[in-house]
C-alpha cells in the first residue's frame, strides 16, 4: 500500500511540484487548499505524514498544528511544515509548536522527498517499540502515552520524545546536541534555551503526577542525564 501524505498549499505552483514529487515517487498525494478541508478529511482517513504551509488563506498554519499536536487522535502524525518564512526564529517557532520538520521555499524536489522518507522511517520505527518502565514511570510510544502509576501524563510530542530519549539511555548523559538532532530532527545552530524550557515543563508535569525524586540530572556545560 502506498503512504498517505496529505499537503495543504494554497500556492498551485507549489501544489503542482508537491503533486508530481511525490507522484513519481510511489506516495498517494492529497493536496488541500485550505485547513478546514484538511480538517473535514480526517475525520475519514488519516494520512502517514501531514505537509503543512503557515500561511494559510484561512488559519494560520501554526494554528493547524497546535490542533493537530494537541488532539491524541492526530497526534502520531508527523507534520513538515513548508514556509517562505526562512529565519532562525520562525523555524524554532515551528519546531516547538509540535512540527517534526522545517523545510523552506524554495525547496529542491529530491529533498522534499528524501524528507518524507526520512519522516516515515522515523515513525514507523517509533510504531514498532514497546513500553519503557523504570520504577513506576511508563511511556508507551506507539500510543503516545505516558503514566506513573495510574496517573497520566499529558506532554506535547516534543516533551515526550525528549522524556523517552532520556529514560532510553538511563544514567547516560545526552548531550544538547544530541538531544536536538535526535529530537527536532536537525542541525541547530545558536540558542538552545528551547532544551532547558522543555525539560523544565517536564520536571513541573513528573512532579504534579507524584514524582518527588529527582528524575533528569543537569550536567552542567554537556547536557541532562535521566537518573530516577
Amino acid at each position: 500500500m502506498k503512504p498517505i501524505v496529505f499537503s495543504v498549499e494554497d500556492d498551485i505552483n507549489i501544489q503542482n511540484v508537491i503533486q508530481i514529487a511525490l507522484s513519481n515517487s510511489n506516495y498517494d498525494i492529497k493536496i488541500f487548499d485550505r485547513a478546514d478541508q484538511l480538517m473535514d478529511v480526517l475525520e475519514q482517513e488519516t494520512p502517514d505524514v501531514i505537509l503543512l504551509d503557515i500561511m494559510l488563506p484561512d488559519i494560520d498554519g501554526l494554528e493547524i498544528l497546535k490542533k493537530l499536536k494537541s488532539n491524541p487522535k492526530y497526534a502520531q502524525i508527523p507534520v513538515m511544515i513548508i514556509s517562505a518564512k526562512i529565519s532562525e526564529v520562525d523555524r524554532v517557532i515551528g519546531l516547538d509548536t509540535g512540527a517534526d520538520d522545517y523545510l523552506v521555499k524554495p525547496f529542491g524536489v529530491l529533498e522534499l522527498v528524501s524528507r518524507v522518507k526520512a519522516l516515515l522511517r522515523r515513525y514507523h520505527k517509533k510504531s514498532k517499540e514497546e513500553s519503557l518502565e523504570v520504577k513506576g514511570l511508563k511511556i508507551t510510544p506507539s500510543k503516545f502515552l505516558c503514566k506513573y502509576n495510574d496517573f497520566e501524563l499529558k506532554f506535547t510530542r516534543k516533551q515526550f520524545e525528549l522524556l523517552q530519549l532520556l529514560m532510553e539511555n538511563h544514567n547516560t548523559i545526552i548531550s544538547r546536541d544530541d538531544i536536538l538532532n535526535k529530537v527536532w530532527g536537525y542541525e541547530y545552530i545558536g540558542e538552545t534555551r528551547t532544551i532547558d524550557v522543555h525539560i523544565k515543563e517536564i520536571r513541573r508535569k513528573l512532579k504534579d503526577a507524584g514524582l518527588t525524586d529527582e528524575v533528569i540530572e543537569t550536567v552542567r556545560g554537556i547536557g541532562y542525564r535521566f537518573v530516577l
